[in-house]
């Protein structure tokens, strides 16, 4: 620990340690707190690789990893390591602003092509020459390349003098580059600059630099991230260097799950397919279950031991479970019971039978008689007289009854709280992990002062609601459907929450859906083809998760799949975040939940028999949402 982290408040700490829920806001503390993933070694073979999650799965911290700063960060930063290395990352993260420029109407997009491959040749030299300047400075060594190799380049470059250093051969190119990027800007004069061939450069300098000493036998990797960024020709561009890549040279793709949308090359005959052509690593595959769980209590464990507090335990001490039946007598389950405890002895029923059960299953007795529109002494006869019939309501029912005892009250609902949970609610994706962790310690020391103490199980539930609302705000700004994936995602949280309050009588937990209508393919402006777009979208900016269904598909069958809210969304719209049971739903009713959500809403409660009851009050600021009509 630094004497600045020392010396700051605990909240400051806090906020060092576990607020930099991105890769980017970590700066030169990102290799600090890096925690290998399972994944990683396969990310170092010579292999071209493609790794696929949503956003904050850590595809860029691992990407970074991966880069020489990285490697030499986990080295140790010993210099004399360098040369033992057996490859060398160069990392590039894919600029909107500067990519976008290479579309437009001036020009057909088989003009943009030899473009938009130039520029990737300066970007890609650009990377391998930074990483020379750099090894040059870390190990005293200099990289001499032969004249002819350097004039080499720089004819492939339409540079008219050949440099005599890589240094000049750098320089020379920054402002070739700057050259071009602003000529890019003014395209549609058809005055188009000079132009290398696909790949030409690149070729160049990695053989050039295979000749060499100091890396005969090493492995250059071009790390991209954000993939999705790139427009589909350019990620033809790319395809086409991955299909070609050399024996010195490789690459590394960081993309969301949807982000890459053409696997086809800049010869429409030539698909990348995975793994003859590219390792694709699923990072929600990879990291599942236990494997994410102990995963990310390495990595919150090394971020705990860098706060200064003294006697900070583990991360599973500090944010303690909830047993059902603990979590039923935090609701208030026993008072419930008392008001059908007396109504019985008034019946004349000997209640000493229920005195050795816990009180959630004395409770199920009294909303089964609710549920069922009987009396509660009718509910209880049959309970006495069918005890093994009892047993099993109460194991498929245990469960999903903790939603229902404050149902329409004030206050928590449900308690989100425990590490087993939040890992579930993080769904595979570090930084919600990170996000409810940050959270749930924060209210801890702002209520205690201290971070001594295990947090309590309303504050990891505030904590939980809170990142929800937070991630359900920030969706507006995803994309150009932002504004309707929030929409979606309000009008299915609250029906999935009104279904959990209501869960007796009915299939328990419901809290997915699959499409019951096919994609028409004919008329782009047609309710399916609108909804599979949103369902894509919503996929890839982890406002829904999905899976394959029970009928085959690819992975531009929208109706193959099912569908859930993501976990992190559960404790905000209070339903349960296991994955359990599925409703159908048409693409007219989807987009019902955007347009008129009030009356469509109705309607699916109404199908599934369920009523509609008060708002939750975290669901209170979007009110104006579940009260609109469609116009």
């Amino acid at each position: 620990m630094t004497n600045n982290q020392a010396t700051a408040s605990p909240e400051e700490q806090l906020s060092r340690v576990f607020g930099g829920y991105r890769a980017e806001w970590l700066k030169g503390q990102i290799f600090e707190l890096f925690t290998e993933p399972t994944y990683f070694p396969e990310l170092k073979t010579p292999r071209p690789c493609v790794l696929i999650g949503g956003r904050g799965t850590g595809k860029t911290t691992v990407l970074r990893g991966l880069s020489y700063e990285g490697q030499f960060v986990f080295g140790g930063s010993d210099p004399r390591s360098i040369k033992n290395w057996s490859f060398y990352g160069l990392y590039y993260r894919v600029n909107t602003n500067r990519v976008s420029a290479f579309s437009g109407a001036e020009i057909s997009d088989q003009e943009w092509i030899p473009l938009f491959g130039h520029y990737m040749n300066l970007l890609l030299c650009d990377l391998v020459l930074r990483f020379l300047d750099w090894y040059q400075l870390k190990t005293g060594t200099s990289i001499l390349l032969r004249p002819e190799a350097l004039g080499r380049l720089a004819s492939s470059f339409h540079i008219d003098s050949a440099p005599s250093t890589l240094r000049q051969f750098a320089d020379e190119l920054t402002h070739v580059r700057d050259v071009f990027e602003a000529a890019i800007n003014n395209i549609a004069d058809r005055n188009k600059p000079p132009l290398s061939i696909q790949g030409g450069p690149i070729d160049i300098l990695i053989e050039e630099l295979s000749k060499t000493s100091e890396f005969d036998s090493k492995t250059f990797f071009f790390l991209i991230d954000e993939y999705e960024n790139f427009l589909p020709y350019q990620q033809q561009v790319i395809n086409t260097l991955i299909k070609h890549s050399g024996e010195h040279f490789t690459f590394k793709i960081g993309v969301k799950e949807l982000g890459f949308t053409t696997r086809t090359t800049l010869n429409p005959t030539q698909v990348l397919i995975s793994p003859s052509d590219y390792v694709r690593i699923d990072i929600s595959e990879k990291l599942k279950d236990d494997q994410f769980s102990s995963f990310a209590l390495s990595v919150c464990n090394a971020r705990i031991a860098l706060l200064s507090e003294g006697g900070v335990g583990g991360i599973r001490e500090l944010l303690p479970g909830l047993t059902e039946d603990q979590e039923a007598d935090l609701l208030g389950v026993k008072s419930e019971n008392d008001k059908m405890l007396e109504e019985l002895l008034r019946a004349n029923r000997d209640i000493t039978p229920l005195g050795s059960l816990q009180p959630l299953q004395v409770y199920l007795i009294r909303y089964w008689a609710e549920s069922q529109r009987i009396p509660v002494t009718e509910a209880f006869d049959h309970f006495i007289q069918n005890p093994k019939a009892w047993d099993t309501r109460y194991s498929n029912y245990k469960h999903v009854l903790l939603f229902n005892i404050n149902k329409g009250k004030r206050g928590v609902r449900r308690y989100f709280a425990g590490w087993d949970v939040f890992t579930r609610l993080a769904a595979s994706n570090i930084r919600y992990l990170l996000e409810l962790v940050d959270q749930s310690l924060l209210l801890q020391l702002r209520r205690t002062g201290t971070l001594l103490n295990p947090v309590s199980p309303d504050d990891q539930t505030r904590a939980a609601q809170s990142v929800g609302k937070k991630n359900l705000s920030e969706l507006e700004g995803v994309s150009v459907s932002g504004a309707q994936l929030t929409k979606l995602l309000l009008g299915l949280g609250r029906v999935f929450g009104q279904m959990a309050e209501d869960p007796v009588g009915h299939a328990p937990e419901i809290n997915q859906f699959q499409l019951a209508d096919e994609v028409s393919t004919d008329d782009p402006r047609s309710p399916q083809a609108r909804v599979s777009e949103l369902l894509n979208s919503a996929v890839m900016h982890l406002a829904l998760l999905r899976w394959p269904g029970t009928k085959p598909g690819d992975e531009g069958d929208t109706r193959s799949y099912d569908y859930a809210v993501h976990p992190i969304f559960s404790a905000f719209f209070v339903f349960s975040y296991r994955r359990k049971r599925k409703m159908t739903l048409n693409s007219q009713t989807i987009l019902g939940l955007i347009e008129n959500p009030r009356e469509t809403i109705r309607e699916i409660l109404d199908r599934h028999n369920r009523t509609s009851e008060v708002l939750p009050e975290q669901l209170g600021i979007f009110e104006a949402y579940f009260d609109a009509t469609e116009k």
